[in-house]
């Protein structure tokens, strides 16, 4: 019998990551493929701005500022920025990638630039992922209108059984 895929968001908090042990306690290795998925904002690229002329008489190009005229000659892609930021989340993801992995799952890393909940669903339907497992902050009434929840979006977009886990601190003596 094939593995079922389940989607696993990290934003990167320490917050988001306490959904990884409970998806080892709650889940067998034998039954689920975990994909750790880290959605980012898209880049902007850096350019400079364009020259301006100063009049018919001076035709030698003014720049603004030292900054336009390195990114004018050196202008740095949105694709270039999110490559860089691609590797970082990677290397990011790795402590959580391991921990699953010593528990015996098989484990992917993906990461997508775009809105949290529209990349999660979208991820759920490309990998056709059976379940989605994620951490919230589980707001509710004017919280919750006035902050949105990433975990309620993904709710509402996708199909599929959806574990949210309110994690909390466990208080010290």
């Amino acid at each position: 019998m094939p593995k079922r895929t389940m989607i696993v968001p990290i934003d990167g908090s320490d917050f988001s990551r306490r959904i990884v042990p409970q998806v080892s306690r709650l889940y067998s290795p034998r039954d689920y493929a975990i994909i750790l998925l880290r959605v980012a904002e898209p880049a902007a690229s850096i350019i400079g701005a364009p020259p301006r002329m100063m009049s018919l008489s001076w035709m030698r190009p003014m720049f603004d500022s030292a900054w336009d005229i390195e990114y004018t000659q050196h202008p740095i892609y949105a694709d270039q920025i999110e490559q860089s930021e691609r590797s970082l989340f990677e290397q990011e993801l790795l402590e959580d990638r391991h921990l699953l992995e010593a528990a015996g799952f098989e484990v992917a890393v993906e990461v997508r630039f775009g809105i949290p909940a529209e990349e999660i669903a979208a991820a759920a339907e490309q990998h056709r992922a059976d379940a989605i497992a994620m951490a919230t902050h589980g707001r509710s009434g004017l919280r919750q209108l006035l902050m949105g929840s990433v975990a309620e979006r993904v709710l509402r977009r996708v199909d599929i059984p959806v574990l949210m886990l309110r994690p909390f601190k466990a208080v010290e003596n």
